[in-house]
């Protein structure tokens, strides 16, 4: 008997071999017959299911961002649930410089080695604009509540903190030594300590530093 199509069985077949394509090779030497060849399918029909090469990658990293998401509050709500909001922070920033290094997050590997493709890095700031953003601005107001936080402007301080942290403070996008990597992990403290945000703390850095050391020149 043939088995049945599955619409969206087949999307998500899409999603993931492409993920792995984008992974290995950058959006831009991804072609979409590199798509074509590897799914074995034709072009119309993953042009049922997605407009373009960018409407796939778009959806692969909503797919990616979806996932941590999913990982950061299942932490929140776990490990994390008697801790204050500031402690909760701290934990999640050095999770995700962490996610920097070895391990099996597919929005690092996408940015390991790709990091000067300017698509990858419009995606990981509206990944950081419109899915951490929200949880962050929620904790800083649970920091406001609990007083272990005393920002007055949590929603505009949650964007700002992220693109300083995941771009400004990232190596692979903007490379330097170990002297000023320090540095502006040190202003992004300074910055955060002046705007209420209390939570990067010496021994962070220090972590964070040791973390990306096989980045910095």
């Amino acid at each position: 008997m043939q088995k049945k199509y599955n619409p969206e069985q087949t999307k998500e077949k899409i999603i993931s071999i492409s993920t792995a394509l984008f992974v290995e090779k950058g959006y831009d030497k991804t072609s979409m017959q590199d798509i074509v060849n590897a799914l074995g399918m034709s072009k119309g029909a993953i042009f049922h299911h997605f407009k373009s090469k960018e409407d796939i990658f778009d959806a692969a990293l909503t797919n990616i961002a979806n996932e941590r998401m999913a990982a950061y509050k299942n932490l929140l709500a776990n490990e994390m649930k008697n801790l204050n909001a500031r402690d909760k922070i701290t934990q999640i920033i050095q999770i995700s410089m962490g996610d920097s290094g070895d391990n099996d997050n597919e929005l690092s590997k996408i940015l390991t080695g790709r990091a000067n493709d300017p698509k990858i890095i419009l995606g990981i700031m509206k990944f950081n604009m419109e899915k951490s953003a929200p949880l962050l601005a929620d904790l800083l107001r649970e920091g406001i509540i609990d007083g272990s936080i005393s920002t007055t402007s949590p929603d505009e301080n949650a964007e700002v903190l992220l693109l300083l942290l995941n771009l400004w403070c990232e190596p692979m996008i903007f490379e330097c030594d170990v002297k000023r990597f320090r540095k502006r992990l040190e202003h992004f403290q300074f910055l955060m300590k002046i705007s209420g945000i209390d939570v990067v703390s010496n021994e962070l850095i220090d972590n964070i530093i040791e973390m990306h050391r096989k980045y910095l020149r």
